[in-house]
């Protein structure tokens, strides 16, 4: 019984090489970006708890907003996964003249507060953002466990 936020989703990614790219657009805030990566886990993790697909719509891909969405509604009623610690960084950057994706590591532990189970946190979030539109937002468009 999984409780945390999105427990299946794959998404279309091969698994990571030595050669991983690490070519980061020339104004990313590396500090800033893995503050805000933390602060919207938390924020995510909280909209799945209570079921507010509203909110988690405005941070994923289409095609990740419907696997949620579809996986939620297995979920009965609120879910009550509390985020005790949480680390975040950045392990893969690749961008093209259009089109940035990064790859953020979660590391840390939750507790279900009802079920009175503990585990860690581990999982891989890939973000990508449109450069040809100003103030693109970042968008998870797939996660890893």
């Amino acid at each position: 019984n999984d409780a945390t936020f999105n427990s299946a989703s794959q998404g279309g990614f091969a698994s990571v090489s030595n050669d991983v790219p690490f070519n980061l657009p020339a104004d990313f805030d590396l500090t800033n970006f893995l503050t805000g990566a933390r602060s919207h886990y938390k924020t995510l993790q909280k909209a799945w708890n209570e079921n507010d697909l509203d909110t988690i719509q405005e941070y994923v891909s289409i095609e990740l907003y419907n696997e949620l969405r579809a996986q939620r509604k297995e979920l009965e009623g609120e879910q009550h996964t509390e985020v005790m610690f949480l680390d975040a960084e950045l392990v893969r950057a690749d961008s093209t003249a259009s089109l940035s994706q990064v790859s953020v590591k979660f590391n840390g532990r939750y507790r279900d507060s009802h079920e009175d189970v503990e585990a860690d946190i581990n999982e891989v979030w890939h973000l990508e953002r449109d450069l040809t539109q100003t103030n693109a937002p970042w968008l998870i468009t797939g996660i890893e466990q």
